[in-house]
């Protein structure tokens, strides 16, 4: 079975029609609210009036900050939307820092029951999450260089396995930085499998939706045949120089 293209955002996202019915979502929006039938039953009943009047307009706005229901629980989240034609509209869900209660909720059970059964067992989780953090920051470093721009030089061999550690924490900090354009670098990249252009191709669809700019630079031969039809899909941006990015950036800076 073909996966949705929404099914790997790190994000909830949807992509409604203009009745403003979902026909798609990502896994993390399924996670959070099963299969709604239309974007505005998952709001709060004082968000509903505003996202039927921001989100009909058809220009580039700002995000809409609007309240879910999750559980007997809310959550407060910037909505970044576009609309890709007349009939097709999407969003991504960037939740405000500490309203995401029911994954707070449970993050807090689960570690209870860690403390309950084995306390050691606690801190060696402990000490795995912040060697996880440290390959994620080695692996995918985020460099504000000013100006709005946001450097990601990557290293390694890009694969699922990589993509699954660094995913969430390129996305949190960039949101961090308030980008307006990210820059990923493959100079230092090895091999890129096909996983890992599905990731890029993830990556700059959020970034799309959010209004932020993707470039891409540091391409070598072997990496060009696969980035190719990505570039040509998403009329993607390429630059052969990150030196001309960064000069770009001090400008602005």
């Amino acid at each position: 079975m073909t996966r949705s293209p929404l099914a790997e955002w790190p994000l909830p996202a949807f992509r409604l029609n203009n009745s403003f019915v979902v026909v798609d979502q990502s896994s993390e929006a399924e996670q959070l609210f099963g299969a709604p039938e239309t974007f505005f039953e998952l709001l709060d009943e004082g968000s509903r009036p505003k996202a039927e009047r921001l989100l009909k307009q058809r220009t580039k706005q700002k995000p809409v900050e609007l309240n879910f229901m999750v559980g007997d629980g809310l959550f407060l989240a910037d909505v970044h939307y576009r609309w890709d034609s007349d009939f097709s509209l999407n969003l991504v869900l960037v939740p405000k820092d500490g309203q995401l209660d029911s994954i707070t909720a449970q993050m807090v059970r689960l570690r209870g029951r860690l403390k309950e059964t084995d306390y050691e067992l606690l801190k060696e989780k402990e000490r795995s999450d912040e060697l996880l953090e440290k390959v994620r920051e080695l692996s995918a470093p985020c460099i504000a260089i000013g100006g709005g721009y946001v450097l990601i030089p990557l290293f390694g061999n890009l694969d699922a396995k990589k993509v699954e550690a660094i995913r969430p924490y390129i996305v949190s900090r960039i949101y961090e930085y308030e980008a307006e354009t990210v820059v990923v670098d493959l100079t230092a990249m090895g091999s890129v499998t096909q996983e890992g252009v599905n990731y890029l191709e993830s990556l700059v669809q959020t970034l799309g939706v959010m209004g932020i700019d993707a470039v891409i630079t540091g391409v070598k031969p072997d990496h060009a045949q696969k980035l190719h039809l990505l570039k040509r899909e998403m009329n993607l941006r390429f630059e052969a120089s990150l030196e001309s990015i960064l000069k770009a950036a001090s400008a602005k800076h």
